[in-house]
């Protein structure tokens, strides 16, 4: 067998699999990427070229175990991007300054990244759906319809979370909720 090379018996178990399990880790994708759909596609696609790597190991196990193995591996090929992103978001300001013209205030930068860190942890101890939809409104600027396809759940539900949210950041922040008296699109009071 030459390197690159999957012999045909494999490619066609292979395929069978990406069939049974690829739809189910396109969605968890969707959540750990906060709706990136490009980047959803990207992990679920290396995913099972690492499982095309190890295929040989993978071929006896049960379905059960080879969709665990396959969400188990995107999840820590996920994990590891983010990761080597939050290191490049560190420096990121640096390198802003290094380009922008505009004086920033820098107590002005620190209060609101201080508030938005809050909101963050906020959010982040949220029930996993609240949690969801609040990272792909908020996170990822998705208009309720869009967050709605992706978690597969109707428009009103996603508004109902986006609410019950927004009543938790302003309960936990009180005057340092950092948006004004008007909710945020598809968050009404």
């Amino acid at each position: 067998m030459s390197v690159g090379k999957i012999p045909p018996h494999e490619a066609q178990e292979l395929e069978a699999c990406f069939r049974a399990h690829a739809s189910y880790l396109f969605g968890r994708a969707c959540v750990l990427t906060c709706g990136d759909q490009a980047l959803a596609h990207d992990l679920v696609q290396a995913a099972f070229e690492a499982a095309a790597m190890t295929w040989q190991a993978l071929d006896d196990q049960p379905d059960e175990q080879r969709r665990s193995w396959l969400r188990g591996t995107m999840t820590n090929i996920a994990v590891n991007g983010f990761r080597r992103e939050a290191a490049f978001r560190a420096r990121l300001p640096r390198i802003e300054l290094l380009y922008r013209k505009v004086q920033v205030d820098p107590l002005e930068q620190a209060f609101s990244s201080i508030m938005l860190e809050r909101c963050w942890q906020v959010i982040s101890g949220l029930p996993e759906r609240q949690h969801a939809v609040a990272m792909l409104r908020w996170g990822l600027d998705m208009k309720q319809n869009e967050i709605a396809a992706v978690l597969n759940m109707a428009e009103k539900t996603v508004s109902v979370h986006l609410s019950r949210v927004r009543r938790r950041l302003l309960t936990q922040l009180g005057e340092d909720y950092p948006f004004d008296g008007s909710a945020p699109e598809g968050a009404s009071s």
